[in-house]
C-alpha cells in the first residue's frame, strides 16, 4: 500500500494565529510609546524623514509588520499537514524550513477522535493513536473523523497484531462472561444427532457479537459442564475430515454470514485436550459496525453479560456512536 492521505489542521488555527498577530501588533505599538521622545529624535535623523511624516512613517511600520506577520501566520498554517503514509504518519511544517515529524504506526490497535462541544460545532478535533501501549496525538485536525475513515479503509488497525495462543485450561476455569462463550459443537447437533444450520448460526452470532463488543473467546467442543467434547461430530459432517477443513469450513460460514473483510480479526486455535480436539475461536474488537447475514435478513449483535444480544434498528445508531464515535461525521 503506497496511497497518501494528507489532512490540514482546522483553521481554527488560523484565526488564533491572527489574533496572535493583533497581539503582537499591540504590544509592538505600546512599546513605541515608551521610547518617548527619542524615537521621533532618531527619526529626524534619518534621510528620507523630510519627504515623509513621523506619524506616518510610524503607521506604515505598524502596518507593514502587522501585513508581514499575517503573510507569515497564513503560509505557516497552509503548509502545515498531516499526511498518512504506509505504515506512518507524518506531521510536516514550515515555510522557510520544512520540518517533518514522523508517527510509526507498527504495533496500530486504535483511532480515536477527541473533540469538546466547541470543536463538534467547529468540526475540528484532536486524532488519538494508540500503537503498542503507547499513544501520540494529532491535534486540531480539521474534520477529523474523515481522516480517521479514510485511514480505517487503507489499513487494518491490528495489521502488526501479535496474537498469543490462548491458555485452554484457564479458560475452562471461567464461567461464560462478556468475553467468553462455550458451545459443543459448530454445527454438529447432540439431540438430533446430524448437522443442524442453526447451531452454526449461533456459533456465528457469538463471533459477531464480540467483534462488535470488546471482542472475546469461543471455545468449541466443550459440554455446559465443561467436559471435553472435542470436534469429532463435527469433523464427520464436512470434506477433510481434520482441523484444516473445520477451520476451512468456519472461513466459508464466516464469509457468508458476517463477510471476508473481517475474518482478518479472527484467529482459530487448535488444542489437544484429553486425546480430542478443541478449538478457540479468539475474535477481536472490530473497527467498524458488522451485519449478520442469515435468512435473506441483516442483524446486529452485541455482548451484554454471557448473552448475545440483538439490537433494534433504532438502538444501532446510539451503540455506535459510542462504541465507535471515531466514525460519526
Amino acid at each position: 500500500m503506497n496511497k497518501e492521505i494528507a489532512t490540514k489542521r482546522s483553521p481554527i488555527v488560523l484565526i488564533w494565529k491572527f489574533a496572535a498577530v493583533e497581539a503582537v501588533g499591540f504590544l509592538l505599538y505600546f512599546a513605541a510609546t515608551l521610547l518617548g521622545n527619542a524615537k521621533y529624535e532618531f527619526y529626524t535623523q534619518l534621510s528620507f524623514s523630510n519627504f515623509l511624516s513621523y506619524q506616518a512613517a510610524k503607521m506604515l511600520f505598524l502596518a507593514g509588520a502587522q501585513f508581514v506577520l499575517t503573510v507569515y501566520a497564513f503560509l505557516s498554517w497552509y503548509y502545515e499537514s498531516y499526511v498518512f503514509h504506509s505504515g506512518f504518519i507524518t506531521h510536516e511544517r514550515g515555510v522557510f524550513l520544512k520540518k517533518e515529524n514522523k508517527f510509526p504506526l507498527n504495533g496500530l490497535s486504535s483511532l480515536s477522535v477527541l473533540s469538546n462541544p466547541i470543536g463538534k460545532f467547529l468540526h475540528y478535533g484532536t486524532i488519538k493513536i494508540e500503537t503498542g501501549g503507547s499513544a501520540f496525538y494529532l491535534k486540531t485536525v480539521s474534520r477529523p473523523e474523515k481522516f480517521v475513515e479514510k485511514i480505517n479503509n487503507e489499513i487494518s488497525p491490528y495489521e502488526n497484531f501479535s496474537w498469543e495462543k490462548p491458555d485452554i485450561l484457564r479458560l475452562l476455569k471461567e464461567e461464560e462472561n462478556e468475553r467468553l462463550e462455550f458451545k459443543s459443537s459448530l454445527r454438529f447437533d447432540y439431540k438430533i444427532g446430524q448437522v443442524n444450520r442453526e447451531i452454526e448460526k449461533a456459533a456465528m452470532k457469538t463471533v459477531a457479537a464480540f467483534l462488535n463488543s470488546k471482542g472475546g473467546y469461543l471455545v468449541i467442543g466443550i459440554s455446559d459442564d465443561r467436559k471435553p467434547l472435542g470436534l469429532g461430530n463435527d469433523y464427520r459432517t464436512i470434506q477433510r475430515k481434520d482441523s484444516d477443513g473445520f477451520e476451512n469450513h468456519f472461513t466459508q460460514t464466516f464469509n457468508g454470514m458476517i463477510g471476508p473483510e473481517f475474518r482478518n480479526f479472527v484467529k482459530l486455535w487448535f488444542h489437544d485436550l484429553e486425546g480430542v480436539d478443541i478449538c478457540v475461536v479468539h475474535a477481536l474488537p472490530s473497527p467498524r459496525p458488522i451485519y449478520f447475514k442469515a435468512d435473506n435478513s441483516e442483524h446486529f449483535y452485541m455482548r451484554t453479560g454471557n448473552i448475545s444480544t440483538p439490537l433494534k434498528l433504532s438502538e444501532i445508531e446510539s451503540y455506535s456512536r459510542s462504541r465507535w464515535p471515531e466514525r460519526v461525521a
